[in-house]
């Protein structure tokens, strides 16, 4: 069931607060996206807001221009850097020691694992109180392998020597923290993802929903658009004028290519690529799948609700907090293409379902409106700056 934080009122620190909000790159995907959003949110609540990108990679120019945050476009490294040699780019945390002082943020809220272990204990040193969101399941936070217990120690060191407070998307996304961290649960605050709602509209009311699905989502094995391929298989033996739209790139995209064409699909599965214009594509669909082996908080969900388009979605962790059986959205099993196209059958061919799986799906999506999200966000940026002073 779908969980929307409530937070106590703050009293917020005298004048304007100024955010540093710290990512590695601005590609185009979940974590970012959400960051973009939050940003906007929150500038326009009056937060003097500085997004500090450390890496080469900004791909939000025209998402963030003219919103009110200053961007700060550092490209400190042009390429990955494999998660080993992390540790010895010291160049890059004496730049962020340096900026930081300059910039001195009242709060400096970092996302994804690189950002905090090159920034983290750089912003704290400059007098910033410093926050963590954890967007997903990270499988190295519990790996017993030799570069999974490497990887927390760099993290968990970070979090001591940045004195920082932790942030999870979803109940799911903090369980998966506490279990990995070995902390207690009181460690750890539940901050849901914003989504902007005046980018989405719902798609008009029809008794003849387009019999087209759409998958959106960066394209790695664990997305498992190959079950979306298997359904659609399955589907056109009874509906055959059934397609697919892939929304999204990624190192999958040539073998999910290959395998359309083997399944004699390759006029019926259309491979958009990474597309701005996702508002105006989902309200097409009759139909969004969400198959993935693992999720934080899957805003392709939520994006969907908005959009007015019934959900079938993989019965997994954080899926799950946002995604209620029969209410907003159908839960499957992972790696059952069967039972995709059996629950895609229903909501085409059953009314009053899909009507109720709409209603559902909208109501969800208000919870998260951005606004909110972002009050929630000042709150406890003005918490952690009081508990940073004493």
């Amino acid at each position: 069931m779908e969980h929307a934080v409530q937070t106590p009122p703050i009293p917020s620190p005298p004048g304007p607060l100024r955010l540093a909000m710290v990512l590695p790159s601005m590609r185009r995907a979940g974590a970012e996206s959400v960051v973009a959003t939050l940003c906007r949110s929150l500038a326009a609540l009056g937060v003097d807001v500085h997004l500090v990108i450390i890496g080469h990679r900004y791909e939000y120019q025209g998402v963030l221009s003219r919103s009110g945050v200053h961007l700060h476009h550092l490209d400190l490294y042009n390429k990955p850097i494999p998660f080993y040699r992390q540790d010895v780019h010291w160049w890059i945390r004496r730049q962020l020691r340096d900026f930081f002082r300059t910039l001195r943020p009242d709060v400096a809220h970092f996302h994804l694992f690189h950002s905090l272990v090159w920034g983290g204990a750089a912003a704290y040193a400059a007098g910033a109180a410093t926050v963590y969101t954890a967007h997903g399941q990270d499988p190295w936070l519990i790996g017993t392998d030799w570069a999974s217990r490497w990887r927390k120690g760099q993290f968990l060191r970070s979090m001591r020597r940045s004195h920082c407070r932790l942030l999870a998307v979803s109940p799911s996304v903090a369980q998966h923290q506490q279990q990995g961290l070995r902390c207690a649960a009181t460690a750890i605050d539940i901050q849901p993802n914003p989504l902007d709602l005046s980018l989405w509209h719902p798609a008009p009311t029809t008794e003849s929903p387009p019999r087209r699905a759409i998958m959106v989502g960066t394209l790695y094995p664990l997305k498992r658009v190959q079950d979306g391929i298997l359904a659609l298989r399955i589907l056109t033996d009874t509906i055959p004028e059934a397609e697919l739209w892939v929304v999204g790139d990624g190192p999958e995209r040539l073998r999910l290519e290959a395998e359309a064409r083997q399944r004699v699909l390759k006029k019926k599965v259309t491979f958009w690529g990474v597309r701005n214009d996702l508002p105006t594509l989902l309200p097409q669909a009759g139909v969004a799948w969400l198959l993935s082996e693992r999720e934080g908080m899957p805003m392709a969900a939520l994006e969907a609700m908005a959009s007015g388009i019934p959900l079938v979605v993989t019965d997994v962790p954080g899926s799950r907090d946002l995604v209620q059986h029969e209410y907003n959205g159908l839960l499957v099993p992972v790696g059952h293409p069967e039972a995709v196209a059996q629950a895609t059958r229903r909501i085409w061919e059953e009314a009053d379902l899909r009507h109720r799986l709409v209603a559902g799906g909208l109501a969800t999506a208000d919870r998260y409106e951005a606004g909110r999200v972002a009050r929630q966000h000042m709150e406890r940026y003005a918490q952690r700056v009081t508990d940073n002073r004493r």
